[in-house]
């Protein structure tokens, strides 16, 4: 039996939450055209329920800027909130907490929490509240978003909501390129009269390839 422990242990090192794989999580929370369509109630004081912001080495360059300045073009719509960091992500869900904008009456203009979690796909849980605040400088009124979605490797997802919309993508940060074949493996292109003609492949578009999607519709 106790040749077996040493076993039983390497196999449980090697489970799937064992290994938590490093990823850049980036959203877009924004205000979609239309009137706001407020809570029943203002958020909460516990809003981030003992979540974390992300730590001060994780942030990352945000890489969906294309998407933030055609939202911008759209006549109505708000860009609230865009961020991008480091998250190691296994089985065991993380909670880390977001906030915009000067703290007024312990809340924040902008604040919520992103839980993730790793199986087949990135599990997330989104909890937003969009915050109003009256001339005394208490909170007044918030518009409160959650979603939760299965997100798929660097495919941007969209989020719905009737008043609010958000976009988020998940993408490896230990991805490998495709290495080259061994020297003497590659294709040979077919010669001669008969032979297949290759065509161009298409540039990519100058504009992100995001256009602000109407409610209830995934982004491609």
């Amino acid at each position: 039996m106790r040749l077996f422990q040493p076993l039983l242990l390497s196999l449980a090192l090697l489970s799937p939450a064992a290994f938590a794989e490093p990823y850049q999580v980036e959203l877009i929370l924004f205000q979609q055209s239309g009137d706001a369509v407020f809570a029943s109630r203002p958020a909460p004081d516990d809003w981030a329920k003992g979540a974390q912001p992300p730590g001060p080495d994780s942030s990352r360059p945000t890489a969906m800027d294309a998407q933030v300045a055609k939202l911008k073009q759209n006549e109505g719509f708000q860009v609230l909130m865009h961020k991008a960091w480091r998250q190691e992500i296994d089985a065991n869900p993380v909670k880390i907490s977001l906030s915009e904008g000067a703290q007024r009456d312990g809340h924040f203009p902008v604040e919520g929490t992103v839980t993730l979690s790793q199986q087949r796909f990135v599990n997330t849980q989104t909890d937003f509240w969009i915050n109003q605040f009256g001339q005394d400088g208490l909170l007044a009124a918030s518009q409160h978003m959650v979603q939760e979605a299965s997100l798929k490797n660097s495919v941007l997802t969209y989020l719905d909501h009737p008043s609010l919309g958000m976009l988020i993508k998940v993408t490896p940060l230990n991805a490998k390129p495709a290495s080259a074949p061994p020297p003497g493996m590659e294709d040979e292109a077919p010669t001669g009269p008969d032979a297949p003609q290759q065509q161009q492949a298409p540039a990519a578009p100058a504009d992100g390839g995001f256009e602000a999607p109407p409610p209830a519709q995934p982004a491609q």
